[in-house]
């Protein structure tokens, strides 16, 4: 490849890219929908507020989207500052606010927000990014942005937990020109029957996955590609990175029931807290039994 193709092709691939992080969260009546049934996640973050805060408390949710997860903490008594780039998903979160009860609506604060560089003026017991929220960092340096921006906001004693995907090199190595999970659905606001497939390009360089979701209308007519970009972080990887911003690793688990990380595992679900430093400033090592 000569250094004008490759340098078109990296062009087109950042574009890709950036486009990915928006495009999948535009529809959120559609997202809301696809993503219907996937619970587990939202019981174990329940779960983990309820160990953490011990009673009612404040969570900072980074990229809290449409609410998923957020308003259940909210049912359950928590104060949820929940933070999130996309308009639409935010705009979302405010319609389904307006239909909750009172005492539930007041116990959410939605804030725009990048997670490179969000500053709330207080700090808190429990920070979340849930459903691979960090997947939408995709560089070292904007992952680390991130995480020294929770250590910031972390109450004394305070706990930052997130999951990731854990990477399937299968799936990563699949043919970019095939289509993968072809299913049929009701579109839920134009009540349509719509087919999906999936396809998806990784480039093992800089470790970012371009996900093309496409959506044929049963009947006929013009297909909707939407793009989804997510960086691939691996768990020798990703221990590194935490350590590197000043976090420890307490509890690392590969499923939302508490399963040891290890193959066939689709999740890495991490609970981490700010690592103590020596006089010399350096983190020492935690003595922690990882599991």
């Amino acid at each position: 490849m000569t250094r004008r193709r490759y340098d078109r092709a990296f062009a087109d691939h950042l574009a890709a890219v950036d486009l990915g992080a928006r495009e999948h969260y535009a529809d959120a009546a559609l997202y809301d929908y696809e993503y219907r049934r996937r619970r587990a996640d939202v019981q174990w973050y329940r779960d983990l507020a309820r160990r953490v805060l011990g009673g009612q408390g404040t969570v900072l949710e980074l990229g809290g989207g449409s609410g998923r997860v957020t308003v259940p903490l909210a049912r359950d008594g928590h104060h949820v500052v929940a933070l999130d780039q996309s308009q639409p998903m935010l705009d979302a979160l405010e319609a389904r606010r307006g239909r909750l009860p009172p005492s539930v609506r007041e116990r959410i604060t939605p804030v725009h927000g990048d997670l490179r560089d969000f500053a709330r003026r207080r700090r808190f017991p429990l920070v979340i990014a849930a459903f691979n929220v960090l997947e939408h960092l995709y560089t070292r340096v904007e992952l680390e942005a991130c995480l020294r921006a929770v250590r910031r906001h972390l109450a004394p004693g305070g706990v930052f937990a997130f999951d990731v995907q854990l990477p399937d090199p299968a799936w990563l190595a699949r043919d970019p020109d095939r289509r993968w999970a072809r299913t049929r659905f009701t579109h839920p606001t134009t009540g349509k029957r719509v087919w999906y497939s999936t396809s998806h390009d990784y480039d093992p360089v800089s470790q970012i996955a371009v996900i093309r979701l496409y959506y044929q209308p049963e009947e006929g007519g013009a297909e909707r590609v939407v793009l989804l970009s997510q960086r691939k972080y691996f768990p020798a990887e990703l221990e590194a990175l935490v350590a590197h911003a000043g976090l420890r690793l307490v509890e690392r688990h590969g499923d939302f029931q508490g399963a040891p990380l290890g193959p066939g595992c689709e999740s890495q679900v991490l609970v981490c807290a700010v690592a103590p430093r020596s006089s010399t400033g350096i983190a020492k090592k935690s003595s922690n039994r990882r599991r």
